[in-house]
């Protein structure tokens, strides 16, 4: 047992430390704002959040019944660019989620190839009928 407690000893410090640099998970939304921020600063952790977060919203919207398009060409750096391009063109989207502006600037770029809205379905006017009721006094 004297080794177990060693062994402990020495490993706590170490754990302490790990522990002490390990950042929070954030679970919130990024506005249109932050990810302005992150995808046109010139650092290039930055600049990797924004291709990261914008990857991530689109692999996201894969589950959706009719995700956004991106052409089967372009890179992931150039889907980023676009919506770079996007943010600092529309001032409006700075107020929206950052999902939203991707999906925005993605519908902006290739309008052609997004999946189109399908009308509603259309409501069959009631049967009018024929038999008269009533009326009680």
């Amino acid at each position: 047992m004297p080794g177990v407690a060693l062994i402990v000893l020495r490993c706590f410090p170490v754990f302490a430390v790990l522990t002490l640099l390990a950042t929070p998970a954030r679970a919130e939304w990024m506005s249109g704002a932050q990810l302005n921020e992150a995808c046109s600063a010139k650092a290039p952790v930055d600049r990797a959040m924004c291709l990261s977060y914008v990857i991530g919203v689109l692999d996201g919207f894969r589950s959706m019944e009719r995700p956004p398009k991106v052409p089967d060409d372009v890179s992931a750096g150039q889907v980023r660019d676009v919506v770079a391009t996007y943010l600092a063109s529309h001032d409006e989207a700075q107020t929206l989620q950052g999902r939203m502006v991707v999906k925005a600037a993605i519908a902006d770029a290739w309008p052609d190839i997004q999946p189109k809205v399908a009308p509603p379905p259309k409501r069959k006017a009631p049967a009018k009928t024929t038999r008269k009721t009533r009326r009680r006094s």
